[in-house]
């Protein structure tokens, strides 16, 4: 297993500079750094990949589809819009020379109008959409993540087994699950029973403690999730994802309307010194 830090820890504006965080999580001792598309582009992407790989930094990738990119959607001009979305993020996953995008890249992120109705005809839709993308996973060597979501932030895919159904309705090896313990600590009944089903279709872990700050300050049990994960051989990435900052632009689209922690540097100094333990 590998720990990174997911670069929203740092960032005020989704489309900032983020080589300076890359450098300090290098510093920190962590061996991967995930980027959000979210304010990249194509030359921004050769950017970064160049500068990760000159830190032996490895990076990964997350994005999100906005309402009018849903592939979930009943109307095709919609759909056909997300699965181009996904494309060009594809795209740029792979100039940065990352192996990996994950994040909400099944539905539109936020509750939509359907309130938790119509989820069949979502599924569907959703699983033939990315079936349109897989040629271009297979010919960048890109996995990709579905993130179950709280319930506070999707009224679609919550939990891991609805995760693994969308899976089985794609039905390819490029597409798998990441899994958030922030998220699965509100809505799994129970988190290592989830982790062991999910077992080899898991690609990608982010990690927090319950209130989305430094692990080891609250209530998860790590310990146990770990040890779990080693007995399912898991050998991918850990990516602490903690949103931490209020009062700046992003604080809106994390929900973070208090400072979690004082510093974003020492606080993924700390997780550092507490997760390394369990590598």
């Amino acid at each position: 297993m590998k720990l990174g830090v997911h670069s929203a820890i740092f960032v005020k504006e989704w489309s900032e500079d983020i080589k300076p965080y890359i450098k300090k999580c290098s510093e920190a001792g962590y061996k991967s750094v995930e980027v959000s598309l979210l304010g990249q582009d194509f030359y921004k992407a050769k950017e970064i990949g160049k500068y990760a790989k000159d830190l032996n930094i490895e990076i990964t990738c997350t994005t999100g589809l906005s309402n009018e990119e849903d592939i979930t959607s009943e109307d095709l001009e919609i759909r056909l819009k997300g699965i181009d979305k996904l494309k060009e993020a594809i795209e740029i996953t792979s100039l940065m020379g990352s192996k990996l995008l994950t994040g909400v890249i099944h539905c539109a992120w936020g509750v939509s109008n359907d309130r938790g109705f119509n989820k069949e005809r979502k599924f569907h839709n959703s699983a033939d959409s990315i079936k349109k993308i897989i040629n271009l996973l297979d010919e960048k060597n890109i996995k990709l993540g579905i993130e179950p979501l709280n319930r506070y932030e999707t009224d679609f895919i919550n939990t891991v087994e609805e995760g693994l159904y969308l899976c089985s309705l794609v039905n390819h090896l490029k597409v798998g699950l990441l899994l958030d313990l922030y998220h699965m600590n509100i809505e799994e009944k129970n988190i290592v029973s989830s982790i062991r089903k999910a077992n080899e279709k898991i690609f990608h872990i982010h990690i927090a403690e319950n209130d989305r700050g430094i692990p080891g300050s609250g209530s998860i049990d790590f310990e146990n999730i770990f040890k779990t994960l080693k007995e399912i051989n898991y050998s991918n990435n850990i990516t602490l994802e903690m949103f931490i900052q209020a009062n700046n632009p992003t604080s809106k689209d994390l929900f973070t309307w208090r400072n979690i922690e004082k510093d974003p540097y020492e606080a993924i100094k700390k997780s550092y010194s507490y997760l390394i333990q369990y590598l």
